[in-house]
């Protein structure tokens, strides 16, 4: 393949994932270890820390990389984030086991204004994964959508408006938000 791959998002690397994994797998490594790595250390506030997290978070894909289908840049902050979480989790676990007090992220404010930047990252992932699943759903679908969710009509208001049953209005409503759950499923384990 030819072609330089700069965003994993594109088809040339979703071709590249299921005929070369290894080459898949550098690209990877090179396009997202410093963005990955700067996000671990905003949330552990140390750089041995933030790098085995990181080192762990390609080891574990390349060890599910069987069942891997796809990966988006969304998915890797999501990982790298959960990691980071337990991280500070087991951290915390131990601290408590030894007797020493728990620095909380209020009691040093680097690391609190750090972590406000990586959630400020994963929030900008997750409303542009929230604006393209939006984008994907069927015409009529994302307009009920629209109105029930953004514009706050009732579904009896929005058939009315659009001259269908409330209970087509559910029916578009419930399979928006079950398109919706499983488009942002990477992200569910957040909220």
């Amino acid at each position: 393949m030819s072609e330089k791959v700069t965003n994993i998002n594109s088809d040339t690397f979703k071709d590249l994932l299921k005929n070369d994994v290894h080459k898949a797998f550098e690209i990877l490594f090179r396009l997202y270890f410093d963005k990955l790595y700067h996000i671990a250390r905003s949330y552990t506030g140390n750089t041995e820390d933030a790098r085995e997290i990181v080192q762990n978070v390609f080891c574990k894909l390349w060890q599910k990389r069987e069942r891997i289908d796809n990966i988006t840049s969304s998915f890797l902050f999501t990982v790298t984030r959960n990691a980071c979480l337990d991280h500070l989790k087991h951290r915390k676990r131990v601290r408590e086991k030894s007797g020493s007090l728990y620095e909380t992220e209020l009691d040093n404010p680097i690391r609190f204004v750090e972590n406000e930047a990586a959630s400020r990252i994963l929030q900008q992932e997750l409303e542009n994964q929230i604006r393209s699943s939006i984008t994907a759903l069927p015409e009529k679908q994302r307009q009920v959508f629209v109105k029930s969710r953004f514009e706050g009509m009732k579904n009896s208001e929005i058939a009315e408006d659009m001259g269908i049953s409330k209970r087509t209005v559910d029916t578009h409503i419930h399979l928006a938000l079950k398109f919706m759950r499983f488009q942002l499923k990477e992200f569910m384990t957040f909220f």
